[in-house]
């Protein structure tokens, strides 16, 4: 951001902070302009030979989520409190068709009631999930949406995420969190009395799947990659459940980053980039490949806006 924000500035770009787009303008089936709101809130139209959409998903718009899929009724969401969907709903009013907007990617490891997420590292470090019981329940590795399933699949509809002082150590990112006081931390008899399950229990799975991991085979989950024991006096415990993370549906473009129109057709002057469209990653959104999106398509709106700008009179 920084590097993008230097050029910006070095290339005199007009930047309007607390300016709102409310509207897209349309006139003789082209895209003219957007209307925007000022804090004050005075209104007026940026006039515009092309406009470029990358407002982001809908992740934190509760009800617009519910709207399109009503099993994540009540979920909580990493997104920023920005991230509503109001690019979308513009789109959508000047006659731009929307694909895939049931297709809702959870992160199986937010901080239970909280927007704060845990980073799939510390289950690739060798992390555990166990259940209120104090038993693993899944291969911690699967897919973001398997997961997510088997967490909401057990008591409390919340799980807890347990690693041990080697992956502190190792991980920066395990160590913020602790930092950050989202982890109970102690001897593993402690850490069963903090997230209220049974001390033999949880021992025992530890045990378990320490054994699984000498002997490279894991007979309860199968569970491919292995990568270490969990051992030593002092362990750690978050207690984790999903939440709305990426939304795959959104606006849909052609392969010109052009917003195409409920007839199939490019809305001439109006293209779109990043999570704002739909049907670039399907059902479950690959981690990282959002980075991806927004650059490839990014580059090509921006490069094609500016050659269509300089054919309109």
């Amino acid at each position: 951001m920084a590097a993008l924000s230097k050029t910006a500035e070095s290339e005199k770009i007009d930047i309007r902070k607390g300016t709102k787009a409310i509207a897209l303008v349309k006139a003789k089936n082209k895209i003219v302009g957007v209307k925007v709101r000022e804090i004050d809130g005075k209104e007026y139209t940026i006039k515009a030979k092309a406009v470029i959409v990358a407002t982001g998903g809908f992740g934190a718009n509760a009800k617009m989520v519910e709207k399109y899929n009503p099993k994540l009724k009540g979920f909580g969401s990493t997104n920023s409190p920005a991230i509503v969907g109001d690019g979308i709903i513009m789109v959508e009013k000047v006659g731009g068709a929307l694909v895939d907007m049931k297709e809702i990617q959870t992160h199986p490891t937010v901080v239970h009631n909280k927007t704060n997420m845990i980073t799939e590292a510390v289950r690739g470090e060798g992390a555990i999930l166990v259940n209120r019981d104090g038993k693993r329940f899944i291969d911690e590795l699967e897919t973001r949406d398997v997961v997510s399933k088997a967490i909401l699949s057990q008591k409390g509809k919340s799980a807890f995420l347990i690693f041990d002082e080697d992956i502190r150590t190792k991980l920066k990112a395990a160590d913020g969190y602790v930092k950050k006081g989202f982890a109970v931390e102690g001897t593993l008899e402690e850490i069963a009395a903090k997230i209220g399950t049974d001390a033999k229990t949880l021992e025992a799975t530890l045990n378990k799947y320490n054994e699984a991991v000498k002997n490279k085979v894991d007979s309860e989950f199968n569970k491919k990659t292995l990568p270490k024991e969990l051992t030593g006096t002092k362990y750690y415990a978050i207690e984790v459940s999903p939440a709305v993370h990426h939304t795959m549906g959104g606006v849909r473009i052609n392969t010109n980053a052009e917003v195409l129109g409920k007839n199939g057709r490019p809305i001439k002057g109006l293209y779109a980039a990043g999570e704002v469209t739909g049907g670039m990653h399907g059902a479950n959104r690959i981690g990282g490949n959002a980075v991806a999106d927004i650059t490839v398509f990014g580059k090509i709106a921006g490069e094609n806006a500016a050659t269509y700008s300089k054919s309109v009179k």
